[in-house]
């Protein structure tokens, strides 16, 4: 998640950009980047405001459950964003939310760039 693009955060079908907000670590997710093999490369969307430390991994962990739970045999990642399209992707990252954060947390917001 590093702010240079370390991990070409933009590219990647499920991206993650380290944001620092009044001294906290938080991270931007993106989805569906892809580098274009074969196929149009794409840039990444940001999905909202960004999570913080402690709700990141799950939110990931939420994205990809979903996928696994919503994929057809044989489909990508990128494939199925495309199919399914973004939205339930986010609700189920942000559905992590309500889990981890305290509520303090939940009602802050980032600006995105």
């Amino acid at each position: 998640g590093c702010m240079n693009s370390c991990g070409h955060h933009h590219i990647g079908h499920i991206g993650i950009l380290g944001v620092d907000k009044d001294g906290a670590a938080f991270y931007q997710l993106l989805l569906g980047g892809h580098s274009g093999h074969g196929d149009r490369a794409s840039l990444g969307k940001i999905v909202g405001r960004a999570f913080s430390e402690a709700e990141i991994p799950d939110a990931v962990e939420a994205i990809l459950d979903e996928y696994l739970e919503s994929r057809l045999q044989g489909e990508t990642f990128h494939q199925a964003l495309q199919r399914l399209g973004p939205a339930v992707f986010i609700e189920a990252a942000n559905a992590v939310r309500q889990k981890v954060s305290p509520p303090s947390m939940a009602a802050s917001t980032l600006e995105q760039a």
